[in-house]
């Protein structure tokens, strides 16, 4: 019962966050074919099959990936411009011991990069798993220029032990601070041993305690970082995140899953007579992502997949993005969550766990805890140590036995940002850019998923605690579908770079003359990347004299916006005209471009009558997503239909179609006259229609409403016999009431 009530709970969580919801559906789908054609993606193809990382170097304006045997280097601007490779094999007696060894010579048996790194500005350091012999090597950037068929040698390489794990499939992550390269590893053959290190610098190497189970225990490392916490550099810290068997928790249910945000001291060299060579300031936290449920039942995404470190003014006090998925096999699961650093520092600074022994149970440790605190660095701030060798000896005991925090790291809002359950896919990758928008600042997030899409999302804030997610755009970035395995931004160009098994893709942050050729298609796009100029839909400069019109924020009319900034409104409405003989189906086609919009046929009354009745499904008349379905046409089916759409409040018609239905014996024609007939008077119809009141009835009888006015009409065709349209575009009606508004 223990575990099916959270998984009830997630089945709950996908009904509601993908039912009912339309705004917790992406409003805008593109195929990978459409992004080409619009110019918004680039693609480059890899045969390698293997890509692990990607690093921006803005200032030399290149693209570096690391994959399996290969180190990439392409042009920032234009991937597609001058890609250049460096050859790095494992070595052939590796290649030969590892086949030995039983190990796969496709997936395990070759040099996969797993650490890449900028080292200065002319030097990259890589390092590569070498067939279960991780080596590593300085880059020159320049290389790259010399040709396209460069190589490293042995001779240019060094031992990779502590740096690169020996097994591909390992989590790990590093970082190069202050030359020195910080890296979450498993460290053996065996990958048995998982640990923190850091090497490469001139200080002697130091790593996490080797085989102790309440410091590490299976981590999977996600991210590695350095964050000051004063102005003294003395005290700034590097933190790690990783996911881990949870001591703590397991029993009964067996291994659990936690996820952890830990730091180190980077003046820390570890103690003198206990803890040589080991880090003397590490401590651990959990980094909780969870849904409150009813009955205080909490649904974790315990498996932490990325983090993005957002930074502002504040050096000290990045915004902390971590990108969560369920553990469970039975339901896919995923979340983003958002954590503040003072909440982390404050729990750093808190109570310590205990254990007493192998029979007990953790909980809080209730002695004196002793000075200087376990965790504080050596620094003129907290007292007068030169370094963690002078500690007393009770402190370096004490951070031996008592690595973990007692309480608990919890998101902004105790909730998550994005969350998304029971759908055919899970996140992988996270960036996040803090754009400028004419009514303030947002956090656009950028998530890739293990289907090759990327969605866009933003957080709106609205009354209810949490605020409301909205995903802008879902776009298929990789043909095939390959999960996407690494993701980088260049903020300077506007570029995300994406990589999978089927090479890198460049993707433009956002395209803003897609959403349509009016203010009001504009502004229901709710991006903030994008404006109303007056003109067209362009991207938002942040200047004094620009003061356009867009709506993001979930309260208000984005028509009403448009016409206070006196924007103009037009409104666009295709007409088609459809000619269908008596006893034939056919179908009335309207497309609204956005799923967010809500679909609502209408049909004239026929006459010198200015009502419309709504349209009811029956028998022969079946509304379907993407139109109205005739089945068997009658002659009473002849008339004029509206396809309205609403969204946020906003109604427009995007599709007039004009039905006629024929009978080739009543009108004692043959069947190919009566047809002609039809389509002669198709051509000689083209008075445009307006809108008019609206009744709701079905195929006789309704309900009589009014509706004045009417806003940007979608788009979407429609086809059929005898099929002919045009678009018509007039002024809309000053801003009056608009029915029948949404609830």
């Amino acid at each position: 019962m223990g575990v099916l009530g959270p998984l009830l709970l997630l089945v709950h969580l996908g009904m509601v966050l993908t039912g009912n919801g339309r705004p917790s559906q992406p409003r805008l789908r593109f195929s990978h074919a459409e992004l080409v054609k619009n110019g918004r993606l680039l693609t480059l193809p890899l045969p390698a099959g293997d890509l692990h990382s990607l690093l921006v170097d803005e200032d030399g304006r290149r693209l570096y990936a690391a994959m399996k045997d290969n180190l990439l280097a392409t042009s920032l601007d234009d991937i597609t411009q001058g890609p250049r490779k460096i050859y790095w094999p494992a070595s052939p007696d590796r290649i030969q011991e590892c086949l030995m060894a039983g190990k796969d010579p496709e997936t395990e048996c070759a040099n996969f990069l797993r650490v890449l790194q900028p080292y200065n500005h002319t030097h990259l350091y890589v390092c590569g798993t070498g067939a279960f012999n991780p080596r590593c090597a300085f880059i020159p950037t320049a290389v790259f220029f010399k040709g396209d068929r460069q190589a490293v040698s042995p001779g240019q390489t060094e031992c990779g032990k502590g740096k690169c794990p020996y097994e591909p499939h390992q989590r790990t992550a590093s970082a190069i601070i202050d030359g020195e390269l910080y890296a979450g590893i498993s460290s053996d053959f065996m990958g048995r041993d998982t640990a923190f290190f850091r090497s490469l610098g001139s200080r002697h190497v130091i790593r996490t305690e080797q085989y102790e189970s309440t410091w590490l225990q299976d981590a999977q490392f996600v991210k590695v970082a350095a964050i000051p916490e004063s102005d003294n550099p003395e005290d700034d810290k590097v933190y790690m995140f990783f996911t881990e068997r949870a001591q703590e928790a397991e029993g009964g249910a067996g291994k659990v899953l936690y996820s952890r945000v830990a730091r180190v001291c980077k003046n820390d060299i570890g103690g003198q007579r206990s803890l040589v060579n080991k880090w003397s300031t590490f401590q651990k936290a959990r980094l909780v992502c969870s849904i409150p449920g009813e009955d205080g039942i909490q649904t974790h995404f315990d498996q932490l997949q990325d983090i993005f470190l957002l930074h502002g003014k504040d050096k000290m006090s990045p915004l902390i993005y971590g990108l969560f998925a369920t553990t469970s096999n039975v339901l896919n699961g995923s979340a983003v969550c958002v954590y503040r650093m003072q909440d982390i520092i404050r729990t750093f600074k808190g109570r310590f766990s205990h254990k007493e022994g192998p029979q007990y149970k953790w909980a809080e440790f209730t002695g004196r805890v002793p000075y200087p605190r376990p965790g504080t660095c050596p620094s003129s701030t907290y007292g007068n140590h030169l370094s963690t060798r002078d500690y007393p000896d009770d402190v370096i005991f004490f951070s031996r036995t008592h690595p973990l925090m007692l309480e608990e790291v919890y998101p902004v809002g105790e909730r998550p940002l994005l969350v998304r359950v029971g759908v055919p896919y899970k996140f992988t990758c996270l960036g996040v850019d803090r754009v400028e928008a004419v009514d303030g600042q947002y956090d656009v997030l950028f998530v890739g998923t293990d289907s090759g899409e990327v969605l866009k999302s933003i957080h709106v804030p609205r009354e209810q605690p949490g605020g409301q997610e909205v995903i802008l755009e879902q776009l298929q970035v990789f043909k095939g579908k390959s999960p996407i395995s690494a993701m980088a931004m260049s903020k300077k160009r506007q570029w995300l770079f994406v990589g999978s098994s089927e090479g890198v893709a460049q993707l433009a942050l956002f395209q803003c003359e897609l959403y349509g050729q009016a203010c009001a298609e504009c502004c229901l796009a709710r991006d903030p990347y994008c404006t109303w100029d007056g003109h067209a839909c362009s991207p938002f400069v942040a200047t004094a004299r620009r003061r356009n019109a867009r709506q993001v924020g979930d309260a208000g009319d984005p028509l009403m916006q448009c016409v206070r900034q006196g924007a103009g409104l037009r409104v666009e409405t295709e007409e088609r005209v459809m000619v269908v003989a008596e006893g034939n189906g056919t179908y009335l086609e309207c497309l609204a471009k956005s799923q967010h919009a809500s679909v609502t046929w209408y049909r004239d009354a026929g006459g010198n009558s200015h009502e419309l009745y709504q349209v009811v499904p029956g028998e022969q008349l079946v509304t379907i997503d993407r139109g109205l379905l005739i089945r068997r046409a009658e002659l009473s089916h002849s008339g004029v239909y509206h396809c309205q759409l609403e969204e946020h409040g906003f109604h427009w018609t995007a599709v007039i179609v004009k039905l006629g239905v024929v009978s080739p014996s009543s009108a004692g024609l043959p069947f190919q006259d009566a047809l002609a007939l039809g389509q002669r008077c198709a051509e000689l119809s083209s008075r445009p229609y307006q809108d008019r009141g609206r009744k709701k009835g079905g195929d006789s009888g309704g309900q009589k409403q009014k509706n004045h006015g009417k806003g940007r009409g979608g788009g979407g065709g429609v086809g059929g016999v005898g099929g002919r349209g045009r678009k018509s575009r007039s002024k809309a009606h000053t801003p009056g009431p608009r029915l029948p508004r949404s609830a």
